[in-house]
């Protein structure tokens, strides 16, 4: 190298070494180093050696940016590992786990995987996992970010899940729509709705869907009570005499 060093004396070009920081720019420095010479006409005082080392120095660092980002193959698939926990924060082994995006999902040893081939990602890269465990009334989701890693690993805790809500009609012994009724669910007295004309009300639960809510109607002198799962089943709420 400093046979090379010798024979460049172009003022100005060794003030740029320190900013040579990178391997791109080491080798636009030894083709701009060449181009200098050849502009020079300097071919025939400099040894055969120093025609082999600068064009090296263009091809290496080149050459492996090529290697890097090219030739070694990147992975193609995202493998998100999935575990389910209950509000106690004990592992479930038998909740239901899907996604907002499809994908190949797998029972593994301690939860669960999905398989998203890279080219079939969302376009915003978000991706939502949902777990349920329905038997339990339990439910819970996460939002992923499928970016850089390929092997990201979440954790859902599920929680009991109250967001249902009852719906249905009030009627009087003759099977008529009684307006103005007033309904509520047994334990939560003070969200009590009056029914519309046609005899309909609609309440929250505080029930998942499927669970059983005990309904109360009365109006002037009559009442009804009625179990009736919540959910979209419409309810139908008798007044009888009290």
């Amino acid at each position: 190298m400093q046979v090379l060093f010798n024979l460049i004396d172009m003022a100005g070009v060794w003030d740029v070494v320190p900013k040579v920081t990178s391997s791109w720019s080491l080798a636009a420095f030894a083709l701009a180093v060449v181009l200098l010479l050849v502009l020079k006409q300097r071919r025939g005082q400099i040894p055969p050696i120093a025609w082999i080392i600068i064009p090296l120095l263009v091809a290496i660092p080149i050459g492996a940016s090529v290697y890097k980002n090219w030739l070694i193959a990147k992975p193609s698939i995202y493998r998100l590992r999935v575990t389910v926990i209950d509000p106690q924060s004990i592992p479930l082994e038998d909740a239901k786990v899907w996604s907002s995006f499809g994908g190949e999902l797998k029972k593994v040893a301690g939860g669960w995987q999905v398989d998203i081939p890279e080219e079939g990602k969302p376009r915003d890269g978000k991706l939502t996992i949902f777990a349920t465990k329905e038997n339990a009334f339990l439910k819970g989701q996460m939002v992923v970010m499928l970016d850089s890693d390929y092997n990201p690993a979440i954790t859902i805790q599920l929680q009991r899940d109250d967001s249902a809500k009852v719906r249905g009609q009030v009627v009087d012994g003759k099977n008529r729509a009684v307006s103005g009724a007033r309904v509520f669910v047994i334990g939560y007295e003070a969200e009590s709705v009056l029914t519309q004309e046609g005899g309909n009300f609609e309440l929250p639960a505080h029930k998942a869907i499927g669970q059983q809510a005990l309904l109360h109607a009365e109006k002037g002198g009559l009442a009804g009570n009625l179990w009736h799962p919540a959910g979209d089943d419409s309810a139908i709420i008798i007044l009888l005499g009290k």
